[in-house]
This record gives C-alpha cells, sequence and structure tokens, in this order.
C-alpha cells in the first residue's frame, strides 16, 4: 500500500472517529436547536391548529336530525300493537334542521377567531419564554466553566509553589511547615473545583432538557451582552406588544366576544321539521310540516344573568391586564438596573479590584523572596486575586442575565 493512501485512511479513520460533540455550540444554534426540540412549542403549535379547525366550522350550522318511528300505535283493545288498523297509526319518517338566529352564527364565529388569535398569542409568548430560558441556561453553563478554569488556574499556580518549597525543604533551605501549608492550600483549591464540577453537571443538565445529546458539546464564544439589540428608551415604550400582554390583549377581545354571542341568546332561534306519515294501504298517508320557535320570555333571570357574567369576566381579563403590565414594567426596569450595575462593577473589576489584586501578589512574592514576609502572605494574595477573578465572573453571568432576560422580551430570530 502506497504511503499517500496510508494517509488517506488515516485522515478518513480520525474524521470518522471524531465526534460530533466536538463542534462547539453557539448561543445562536442553542436557541434554534431548543426551538426545533421544545414539546411546549409543538404543543402549543397543536392548540393553534385545533383552534383554526374551530374557526373554520363555528359558523356552520348545526347538522339535521332524521326521525324514524310509529306515531299512535294501539296498545290495548282488539287492534293493540296493530299498525294497519287504526286510522291515526302511521309509520313516519322525518328530517329536522335547527336555524340559530344569524346574529349568534356570526357571534360563533367571531368568537372562535379570537380563541385562535390567543392560541397564536400564547405561542409567540412561549417562543419567547424558551427562548429566554435557553439562553439563561447557556449562560449559566458558560460562567460555570469560566469559574472552573479560574479555579484551576489557582491549583496550578499553589501546585507549582508547592514543588518549589517541597525541593527546598529537601535541601535543608525551607521550613516542612511550608510545604505542608501549600499541600493544603492545593488540596482545598482542588477540593473547590470538585464543587465547581457539580455546578457544570447541573448546568450541563438543565441545557440537555432543552437540547438533548447537543448539550453535551463544548460552548462556543458567548454573544455581546453589554449591548441590545433595541434601544433602552425603546425596551419601555414597546412594552405594549410584549407577547404576554398580547396574550391578554387578545383574552380581552375573546371575552368580548363571549359577551357578544350572550346578548344573542335574546334572539329568538327555530327550527323547521318535515315529516311523511305512512298509513296504506288502509288510510292516506300524511305529511307534516312543523316551525319551532325559541322563546326567550324570562331575559332578566335568565339570559341578562349570563350576559352580566360575561361582562364581569370581561372585567376580569382588563384587571389581569393591567396588573400584568405593571409587573413586567417593574421587572423591566428591574433588569435594567441589574444590567447597569454589573456594567459598573465589571469596569471596576478591570480598572481597578484586578490590578490591585494583582499588586498584592507581587509585593507579597516580592516580600517572601526577600526574607521580608511569609509564605501565608503569598497564598492569600494568591487566593484574593483568584477571588477577584470569580468575582469579575460574577458580574459578567449578572450582566448576561439580565441581557438576556432583556434581550427576549420578545421572539429572537436565532442568526445561522
Amino acid at each position: 500500500m502506497s504511503k499517500f493512501r496510508k494517509l488517506i485512511l488515516c485522515a478518513a479513520f480520525v474524521l470518522a472517529a471524531t465526534p460530533l460533540g466536538a463542534q462547539s455550540l453557539s448561543f445562536e444554534e442553542a436557541l434554534r436547536s431548543g426551538e426545533a426540540q421544545s414539546p411546549r412549542l409543538a404543543a402549543q403549535r397543536s392548540m393553534v391548529n385545533s383552534a383554526d379547525h374551530q374557526a373554520g366550522r363555528a359558523a356552520e350550522l348545526p347538522d339535521p336530525r332524521l326521525r324514524l318511528g310509529i306515531e299512535n300505535l294501539p296498545i290495548t283493545g282488539a287492534d293493540r300493537f296493530r299498525y294497519d288498523r287504526d286510522f291515526m297509526t302511521m309509520r313516519s319518517v322525518g328530517w329536522m334542521q335547527e336555524f340559530p338566529n344569524g346574529a349568534k352564527r356570526a357571534a360563533r364565529s367571531v368568537r372562535a377567531e379570537r380563541a385562535r388569535d390567543v392560541e397564536q398569542a400564547m405561542l409567540v409568548a412561549q417562543r419567547a419564554m424558551l427562548q429566554r430560558d435557553v439562553g439563561l441556561a447557556w449562560f449559566d453553563l458558560h460562567f460555570a466553566e469560566r469559574a472552573k478554569t479560574a479555579l484551576e488556574k489557582l491549583v496550578v499556580q499553589f501546585a507549582a509553589q508547592a514543588d518549589t518549597v517541597a525541593a527546598g525543604v529537601a535541601r535543608g533551605r525551607q521550613a516542612a511547615a511550608d510545604s505542608f501549608m501549600l499541600r493544603g492550600a492545593v488540596e482545598q483549591a482542588r477540593d473547590r473545583v470538585i464543587e465547581q464540577d457539580r455546578s457544570i453537571a447541573r448546568g450541563r443538565i438543565a441545557l440537555a432538557a432543552f437540547l438533548g445529546d447537543g448539550a453535551k458539546r463544548p460552548l462556543g464564544a458567548p454573544p455581546d451582552t453589554a449591548r441590545f439589540a433595541l434601544q433602552r428608551a425603546d425596551l419601555i415604550e414597546r412594552l405594549q406588544e410584549h407577547p404576554q400582554l398580547r396574550v391578554f390583549e387578545v383574552r380581552e377581545g375573546l371575552s368580548r366576544a363571549e359577551a357578544e354571542l350572550a346578548k344573542t341568546a335574546k334572539i329568538p332561534d327555530w327550527s323547521l321539521e318535515v315529516g311523511y306519515g305512512q298509513r296504506r294501504p288502509v288510510f292516506d298517508n300524511m305529511l307534516t310540516v312543523m316551525v319551532a320557535i325559541d322563546l326567550p320570555w324570562q331575559a332578566p333571570r335568565r339570559q341578562d344573568r349570563d350576559i352580566a357574567s360575561r361582562l364581569a369576566e370581561l372585567d376580569q381579563v382588563r384587571a389581569q391586564r393591567e396588573d400584568a403590565r405593571r409587573s413586567h414594567e417593574a421587572e423591566l426596569r428591574g433588569w435594567l438596573a441589574d444590567h447597569d450595575t454589573a456594567v459598573k462593577r465589571i469596569e471596576r473589576f478591570a480598572s481597578v479590584l484586578l490590578p490591585l489584586a494583582r499588586d498584592r501578589v507581587d509585593a507579597a512574592l516580592a516580600a517572601y523572596r526577600g526574607a521580608r514576609g511569609e509564605l501565608a502572605m503569598v497564598l492569600e494574595a494568591n487566593r484574593a486575586i483568584t477571588e477577584t477573578e470569580l468575582g469579575l465572573i460574577s458580574a459578567e453571568a449578572e450582566r448576561a442575565k439580565a441581557w438576556a432576560n432583556l434581550s427576549f422580551q420578545y421572539p429572537h430570530e436565532a442568526t445561522k
């Protein structure tokens, strides 16, 4: 076998053995995958389809009825149970059709359309909520992994220092207590890494609830959470377009349609029945035509109460909508405050706290090497810079969570 062919086979083997999980999972891809796999959205789409079918037949007439039977059959006397002796007995077949009034049929159609609007608005709201939940889960895992990286760096630093001190102890230049102190610091740092592994595992489990096996892939670079797609002022001004508030808006329309439908109950419905009675050969056959009309003659006790009930439900939806608007506005302003605070903290970490922590480490190392300081000061300085880095990661995580909550007020079209 030629060397070139061997290279081709080896390359093919490597490509075949490389799992799909080696490819990074970007934030945008996670959004698309979560939406494609969501049973929540699938269930709501089914509800939209159901409401669409109902809207298509709401104004139709009820199905007609077929009547079959024997009328005026004697059950006593010499002719009992004989249908061909008494002139009143006949075998009958009939057809009956109910005709709801035109206003009621139109109101039923409007109600079905409003019900479909509610389900469609629910789909949009569910989609926005799903994208927010997927985004938050992605960020939780991302920042958990970043925190682990910072802790692992601390382990490496302590382990390197422990090796150096151990060599000094072997030469008799340093005290054994310093070696024990560093070994203890290394193990404590490793314990924190193990604890952080739990946070990563839980974050990956939470993401897997949305993405399935896709959550096993390494995460890609995070989006820029310092800026929003919308202007800050637009986030407040467009609050009425919030999907959750839109749901209440269309529910208000549905309640209004229910009230209008209840009002049509005061208009009489009617029905038509045509029957054919067979009495031959002894007697003549008969034709029956009947018209029935509803008589809503106690409207104050019946129909008016139904109308009042529907109007009360309409008032309830209006109050719920206002309550939801206030709640969403408070949440939105709170997330803006969280984002602003996180931005200020990140700037302080980058410009003040991290430089101070690094200067402290340099000063502690210089003092220790010059025999003017203790090893404990160096360890504490290293811990302090790691804690500062963890604080920066925490501030960035808070900014990312606020960004996700603000960015997914409305459904987001993920880019490819």
